[in-house]
């Protein structure tokens, strides 16, 4: 299920309701896009396991970050439990492990449960970006509700849409701007809506985000093939310069060639 809410910064919270009813919409997918088959969540599982029990240098950061989550369904129950999704890499990252634990942990259920998402998008997103949600969307199931508007005003309103969801899955690393210090579960602040962040992929750095991606074929936005490495709105990115290549037909080299990992966010 998809549902929709479009920018309502002027909207007060007796107005909640009346928004729900009158503005809630099915999210439409561009008609010419081509989707993907669904993924086969039994083979993610197995391939995410089967990788994190390797000798494989990234498998110790893989099993920590599926121990998190996995710590997080016995917290809060797989319905307390939603993630952030934007179409990011890293997001992807975390929806490939999740999808994985939930397979691993429910799959007898009589009802596989949903993965319910949101993601607050930016007025100025990339066409691209926009896509590749609509395609991960069908691709892994998502209940998910898009939300257009600042960050605590969009939570806020996920938070009165769905009062299950207890915390929320985020796929912020150390790099991120106020990352550093971050713990691995941590509350929102006092004047905010009251969820649980939980960051699984804190210690992952960029070369593992793209290990992983390659290693296990998990499709990604198409931006990061044409030298962009970090993504925010269209008029705040361009491809990293470290990556210019006059050979490529785009003229930048994909995003997992990046040498100095701490270059990341050039482009920024």
């Amino acid at each position: 299920m998809v549902q929709v809410y479009m920018d309502f910064n002027n909207s007060s919270s007796h107005e909640v309701s009346n928004i729900i009813d009158n503005r809630m919409v099915n999210h439409s997918i561009a008609p010419n896009l081509i989707i993907k088959p669904k993924k086969d969540f039994a083979q993610i599982s197995r391939e995410v396991y089967e990788l994190a029990n390797s000798d494989n240098p990234i498998s110790k950061y893989i099993t920590h970050s599926l121990e998190v989550i996995e710590k997080s369904i016995n917290l809060y129950g797989i319905d307390g439990l939603g993630i952030s999704f934007n179409g990011g890499k890293d997001c992807v990252v975390l929806l490939y492990l999740f999808t994985a634990v939930i397979y691993k942990n429910f799959q007898n259920s009589e009802k596989k449960p949903n993965i319910q998402a949101i993601y607050i998008r930016t007025p100025n997103s990339f066409t691209e970006v926009e896509e590749f949600v609509n395609e991960c969307i069908l691709r892994y199931e998502l209940d998910i509700i898009i939300i257009e508007g600042p960050m605590k005003q969009a939570l806020q309103k996920y938070h009165e849409c769905r009062p299950n969801v207890k915390a929320i899955l985020i796929g912020t690393r150390r790099i991120d701007p106020h990352g550093k210090n971050l713990p691995e579960f941590i509350p929102t602040d006092p004047d905010w809506p009251p969820f649980i962040r939980v960051h699984p992929i804190l210690d992952w750095n960029h070369h593992l985000v793209w290990k992983f991606l390659l290693a296990l074929n998990v499709p990604y936005c198409i931006l990061y093939d044409k030298g962009y490495t970090s993504i925010g709105g269209i008029d705040d990115t361009h491809p990293n310069p470290d990556l210019r290549n006059p050979a490529q037909s785009c003229g930048y080299d994909p995003a997992w060639k990046l040498v100095d990992e701490n270059r990341e966010r050039c482009g920024r």
